[in-house]
């Protein structure tokens, strides 16, 4: 045995031998990430847990509304108010001065009787902060179950209330999923698309796994006991938050419910231009730094380990012996095979669809755009609670 293990290492060196094993290494670690972590978002089915409260709770959906919106006039608030679900109401809170365009949501509101409107006055010496308008709209909420969305989202299906309330009644914070939507289909977008959908493949991940940190902005809810038992939000220092920062402190692996549908899916109009989404992507992704360090570890080392994988399996190809050139070649081959078949389900599962045949493109560039986001600070630091 020892003889056998001394010609090794005469053929392959010391050197080799530890290349070797560092590319093998990072394979497990990606087939850690891609067979067992994400993978278990497609797997996951929230009827099997044991029901906790009533079926078809009421539920009030909030929606903070800044200046003239006119998108949410014509396209949004329509999609929110024609939701097929018996026992549910619209929370409008105005942020914004203009009369013309309040009376609009005033006319809205007369036609439905399960529509509320609240307004807000802003300027540039008072800002309100969206926790502010949001603590508004749950004091004029009138159900228990409150749901969260914001403007420039769309619910993909007019059954999102009823799905989500399915939530309410296995726990009592509920997590639906987003995708990110742009106006063309490009390598550009696509790349931007792939990045968010990781991010929420993240999220989704650690919070079936019980280590929850963050939901998407426009699809999550809890209910009005749990939040008048935290005496409302925390950090009250930043004026986002209340999706990771808050909620981090009140979940519970058996209060959250993670709700994972195509009915549940919401679509976020995402702005075309590059800069402008780096500051969307570098202003929400603030509080990151804030969250617990097993969770930004979990987020950052499947990007470091596909980046060492790479660089490693790249270097034994170029410097070992053939036959190890070409268990590498395999063991490249079967992780792009591992990775495209886990995405393309839990991609499906998200609401994303027709990632396969470019995924390629964002294996290889998706570190150095997720790299990009995270080298600056938003130009727009979260305002601050008056």
């Amino acid at each position: 045995m020892v003889q056998i293990f001394n010609e090794i290492l005469q053929h392959y060196t010391w050197a080799g031998i530890a290349l070797m094993a560092v590319v093998v290494v990072l394979f497990f670690v990606q087939l850690y990430y891609y067979a067992i972590a994400y993978y278990r978002v497609y797997r996951f089915r929230l009827m099997r847990r044991k029901r906790v409260n009533n079926p078809n709770p009421p539920v009030s959906v909030i929606v903070a509304v800044r200046g003239e919106n006119e998108h949410f006039l014509t396209d949004e608030l329509p999609v929110l108010l024609n939701q097929q679900y018996e026992h549910y109401e619209v929370v409008v809170v105005y942020i914004g001065g203009d009369m013309e365009y309040y009376e609009e949501l005033q006319n809205i509101r007369n036609n439905f009787s399960y529509m509320r409107l609240t307004k807000m006055g802003g300027n540039e010496r008072i800002y309100i902060t969206n926790k502010q308008a949001l603590n508004v709209g749950i004091k004029s909420a009138q159900y228990e179950a409150l749901l969260f969305t914001t403007t420039g989202v769309i619910p993909k299906s007019d059954q999102w209330v009823s799905y989500m309330a399915k939530g309410f009644e296995y726990g009592e914070v509920v997590m639906g999923s987003s995708v990110a939507v742009f106006e063309s289909d490009n390598v550009k977008n696509y790349v931007k698309r792939m990045v968010e959908l990781h991010n929420m493949c993240n999220a989704t991940a650690s919070a079936i796994k019980g280590k929850f940190y963050s939901a998407p902005r426009s699809n999550y809810g809890f209910t009005r006991s749990l939040y008048n038992s935290t005496r409302g939000y925390n950090h009250l220092g930043i004026d986002i938050g209340d999706n990771d920062l808050y909620l981090q402190d009140i979940v519970t692996p058996e209060r959250l419910s993670v709700v994972l549908s195509p009915h549940t899916i919401v679509e976020e109009q995402r702005p075309e231009q590059w800069r402008e989404w780096l500051e969307h992507m570098r202003y929400y992704g603030s509080t990151v730094d804030r969250y617990p360090a097993s969770c930004r570890t979990f987020m950052r080392r499947e990007r470091g380990s596909r980046v060492l994988f790479f660089l490693s399996a790249i270097t034994a190809l170029v410097v070992l012996p053939l036959e190890i050139k070409l268990g590498v070649a395999a063991l490249m081959l079967l992780r792009y095979i591992m990775v495209v078949w886990s995405s393309y389900r839990v991609g499906r599962k998200l609401g994303e669809r027709g990632i396969v045949s470019k995924y390629w493109i964002y294996d290889i560039v998706g570190p150095v755009v997720e790299w990009i986001v995270g080298s600056h600070d938003s130009y727009n630091t979260p305002k601050v609670w008056k």
